[in-house]
């Protein structure tokens, strides 16, 4: 691990410090003093925090080069949630993770087990993520009835989009009544990079109509030493794993509907492909939203879940909701966006993530 760049170790303290910053002000209320970072060379701990006169925090490079940087930030955390109950709750005698340890990270929705052996704790967290074998059972009959929208048919296509959809509502308003337990996660998709309104629309999409909560925060590429937006979703795993996949796909069919448009226009360039796109998006935001009211007069009425609004909200204390607007800068483009929009089908879904997927899927 020592063959690592110094130019980029340099980078990913420089990064951690940004982090640290930002995790200060929204989780401890700027309560706390930048400690010393340091990274380490251990292949098996995560991360320590030493405090006293050494006031160090270290996190592993072993885990920064092999993991996703959002494990890297909530390794952090953990490290954070030690040196706030050490130099502002002044608790130096008790337990490591004693339950003055516990009370900060659940409050913040911390992970109090990101510590010890990483190949332990990444595969814990991944199996936390993961999908039950019962609840993939549900997105497998998801699948089915969206694998039937490659119909060529336009009204059998348009219903077994209006099943499926009409099958996650009735799956998750049912989950409201019965489960006493529940599993929520986060994970951020896409590539890390700047925020385009393409993007935030997309995102605006499945927070409203697929089940998460949505937010652009502030991502890192530890490969490329580049810092930028990146979108977080919060939900269940199943919930989570529809969202990520509606998201890559409208971006997709997005692109390869504007490529068909063009050449069967006969249009030169790019000038208008952004207002095409938001016409497309808008048609399939509106196609939903009226899935929404005859939903309604089936007396299936989503009004949220309030625990997934309080695990967003922790993890997300000083943050607010923004909308995304657009402007139609050519009102041709943009209808013939919005008519291919309202007749837009999600077809079956893959596993997988973003990078590579210039492709229809399908």
């Amino acid at each position: 691990m020592n063959n690592i760049d110094n130019t980029l170790k340099t980078a990913w303290i420089r990064q951690l410090k940004a982090d640290w910053k930002n995790a200060n002000y929204h989780y401890f209320k700027d309560s706390m003093q930048l400690p010393n970072l340091e990274l380490s060379f251990s292949e098996d701990v995560l991360g320590t925090w030493k405090g006293g006169f050494h006031r160090r925090l270290s996190i592993s490079t072993f885990l920064i080069n092999n993991h996703k940087w959002e494990y890297v930030q909530e390794v952090l955390y953990h490290e954070m949630a030690h040196q706030y109950v050490e130099e502002v709750l002044g608790i130096r005698d008790s337990l490591p993770h004693g339950e003055a340890f516990k009370r900060v990270c659940r409050n913040n929705n911390i992970d109090p087990s990101a510590t010890g052996d990483i190949k332990s704790w990444v595969e814990n967290r991944n199996n936390t993520s993961s999908v039950s074998k019962e609840n993939h059972k549900i997105l497998d009959k998801v699948h089915k009835l969206l694998a039937l929208a490659q119909s060529p048919n336009e009204h059998e296509a348009q219903n077994a989009m209006t099943k499926a959809h009409e099958f996650l509502l009735k799956h998750n308003i049912s989950l409201l009544d019965v489960q006493t337990e529940w599993n929520y996660i986060f994970k951020q998709i896409g590539e890390v990079g700047r925020r385009n309104p393409i993007k935030s629309i997309i995102s605006s999409i499945i927070s409203k109509f697929f089940f998460v909560e949505a937010i652009w925060t502030f991502g890192y590429d530890q490969h490329k030493d580049r810092s930028g937006r990146v979108l977080e979703i919060y939900g269940t795993p199943e919930n989570v794993e529809m969202a990520e996949y509606v998201y890559n796909y409208l971006q997709n069919i997005s692109e390869f509907l504007w490529t068909e448009h063009k050449r069967r226009e006969k249009i030169g360039g790019n000038r208008h492909r952004r207002t095409f796109i938001y016409g497309l998006l808008d048609g399939f935001y509106n196609k939903l939203d009226g899935q929404v009211i005859k939903n309604q007069s089936k007396e299936l009425v989503w009004t949220g879940d309030p625990r997934l609004k309080e695990f967003y909200h922790r993890r997300n204390p000083r943050t607010a909701h923004s909308s995304s607007r657009f402007s139609k800068s050519c009102n041709d483009t943009y209808n013939s966006g919005m008519d291919q929009g309202k007749n837009l089908v999600i077809h079956k879904g893959v596993q997988g993530d973003s990078k590579g997927r210039g492709r229809l899927l399908n």
